[in-house]
């Protein structure tokens, strides 16, 4: 679990224009680790991980709600910076899906950040709409 908080860590550091410095002053990769086992135990999450060479270059927390219906990527697919745009996180995207569909459930959410890769460029490519929370 520690390989893929480095690569959250990492690829979340890594975002142009930095909108995660707030949030990553509270987290780095060993608090993160501790939050994706306790994940695990307390609420099913699952995680999906791309490797190239035995090295963790992508991933992705889901936990999936069977009395809502929904899949949260409560993680959202990262993949780190030296291996975007090869087509990694198109993949994980595409089996977290897939996964979610299989295990009957509705529809998939993500809370995210506007300006970051993920929500630009690779959500709205399977269907991601923007929606926003007045808070």
């Amino acid at each position: 679990m520690g390989s893929v908080a480095q690569v959250w860590h990492e690829g979340l550091k890594d975002e142009p224009g930095s909108p995660w410095a707030d949030y990553l002053t509270r987290w780095n990769p060993i608090t993160a680790s501790k939050w994706f086992f306790d994940s695990r135990k307390r609420l099913g999450a699952r995680f999906l991980v791309a490797e190239r060479e035995k090295t963790v270059v992508g991933m992705n927390g889901i936990i999936l709600e069977k009395r809502s219906g929904i899949g949260r990527f409560f993680t959202g697919v990262v993949v780190k910076s030296t291996e975007r745009k090869r087509g990694i996180g198109s993949m994980l995207l595409y089996v977290s899906l897939r996964d979610v569909k299989a295990e009957g459930l509705r529809k998939a959410e993500v809370e995210t950040r506007d300006g970051i890769t993920a929500s630009k460029y690779l959500y709205p490519k399977y269907g991601g709409k923007k929606h926003t929370v007045q808070g």
